[in-house]
């Protein structure tokens, strides 16, 4: 049979292979290897990119991941660069600079600010005898004597004048004066004392978010405590993830009754109550701590008085409670994985199955790995600010924002900033990081590419 009837039959739809290829039209180095300049001449469809490139090209085109991302860098700046450039210390007690303002009066505004509120108060009143003795002084001035009946009718409108700033002194404020003057505040907060050196010419430093009562820059205070909360989101995370990741993997390639085993204390763990865990432990720990601190000067007391037991104690719960999510996650991935046949062939090839953990089934989850690790980060956060708000936190004199916010409760009519400065940032912290994180995961999952 010949060639032509063999891939042509009659009645069939298949094409005749001659017509397709034209064989006779074909140059005569049709066969021939492509040179240099052909193959660089060849035009791709599309340039080959791994993984994280192709992740990181999806990340770029999420306006929102993208906009969270850049305050997270920013919000970091400010945590771990931001104290550096400041010339104060976060316990750092500024004499003279007690209970300032985000803003500043200038020496005049204050001058005439001080005066309003004596001359409004009791203490800008003149008493009766002071009152009579000076108009004493005027009339001598002018040539004139004084009757007793004159006298008498200044004692009694000293007398009156001076009851009714009595009654009105509290009602006197700052804030008042400002108003009925209508002084103009400018930004960043000075006292007088720095004032007068500005005046003179000397450089200082402002007190740009103010002080407490007790002269501390808040500004200080804030970027510490946001180094505090991203250090302890980032560890806690860190450590989920590690037996996390260990736990699941195990259970899930394991299989069988070690995973019926293992599953089981998971859902014992998730019925304990995580905070519960946290203040028995801080009060447990607490005396241990304290006498580990007096033991000796080293490194690990100085950590432990760093810390505090409260601190501590919610590493320890994040590392006996908080990794039992990631180890599902990770446990539903593996089992889908191991029926895959590149660990058929590991497994032939004689692969243990430690082996097979770490080199093929985890890096083929790297991107719930990472997505879920951080997703944790602001989980954190957000428990490390509610115990410190509550004063089972960090401890004095370590300040982080939620301690910053119990700590304003006391002012809030009076000093509000001091509250919606550090829940601000806080919020924006939280807000920032669980934006980045939906992105991340949008990024790195395979199924949602387009």
């Amino acid at each position: 049979m010949s060639d032509k009837k063999r891939f042509h039959k009659p009645g069939s739809l298949q094409p005749n292979i001659e017509d397709i290829l034209q064989w006779n039209d074909l140059p005569a180095d049709a066969f021939e290897p492509a040179t240099s300049e052909e193959k660089e001449n060849f035009i791709q469809d599309r340039r080959s990119v791994s993984y994280w490139k192709d992740a990181w090209r999806r990340l770029r085109k999420n306006t929102v991941a993208m906009v969270a991302l850049v305050i997270i860098i920013l919000l970091a700046i400010f945590a771990f660069v931001g104290p550096a450039v400041v010339p104060y210390t976060y316990k750092q007690q500024i004499r003279g600079s007690e209970a300032l303002h985000p803003w500043h009066y200038s020496l005049e505004d204050q001058e005439k600010i001080n005066a309003y509120m004596e001359e409004h108060s009791g203490a800008g009143k003149l008493s009766p005898d002071e009152a009579v003795e000076q108009a004493r002084k005027e009339a001598e001035a002018k040539g004139t004597t004084l009757s007793r009946v004159d006298e008498a009718k200044i004692r009694a409108k000293a007398n009156v004048s001076q009851q009714q700033a009595s009654d009105n002194e509290e009602k006197v404020t700052e804030a008042d004066a400002v108003k009925a003057l209508g002084i103009k505040h400018s930004m960043f907060g000075y006292s007088n004392k720095e004032l007068q050196k500005k005046a003179e010419g000397e450089k200082v430093f402002p007190h740009v978010f103010g002080t407490d009562d007790q002269g501390r820059d808040i500004m200080v205070r804030v970027m510490v405590g946001a180094r505090v909360s991203i250090i302890v989101g980032v560890c806690a995370a860190l450590l989920v993830l590690i037996i996390g990741a260990l736990y699941g993997s195990i259970s899930g390639y394991c299989g069988g009754m070690v995973d019926t085993v293992m599953q089981r204390i998971v859902e014992i763990i998730y019925s304990i109550p995580e905070m519960l865990i946290i203040l028995l432990l801080s009060a447990t720990l607490k005396p241990a701590l304290e006498q580990f601190q007096n033991s000796g000067d080293g490194i690990l007391q100085s950590l432990v008085t760093l810390l505090g037991p409260n601190l501590i104690s919610m590493f320890i719960a994040f590392g006996l409670l908080y990794w039992v999510t990631m180890s599902r996650i990770i446990r539903g991935q593996i089992l889908q994985l191991k029926q895959q046949e590149y660990v058929t062939a590991a497994r032939a090839l004689g692969a243990k199955g430690g082996r097979i953990i770490t080199k093929h089934l985890l890096p083929n989850c790297i991107g719930q790995i990472v997505t879920t690790t951080f997703l944790q980060i602001p989980s954190a956060i957000f428990l490390e600010s509610f115990l410190s708000f509550l004063g089972v936190g960090v401890s004095a004199p370590l300040t982080s924002l939620g301690s910053m916010c119990s700590e304003a409760l006391s002012g809030l009519t009076t000093y509000p900033y001091r509250l919606f400065i550090p829940a601000v940032i806080l919020s924006v912290m939280i807000l920032s990081l669980n934006l980045f994180g939906d992105g991340l995961r949008d990024a790195l999952d395979p199924k949602l590419k387009k």
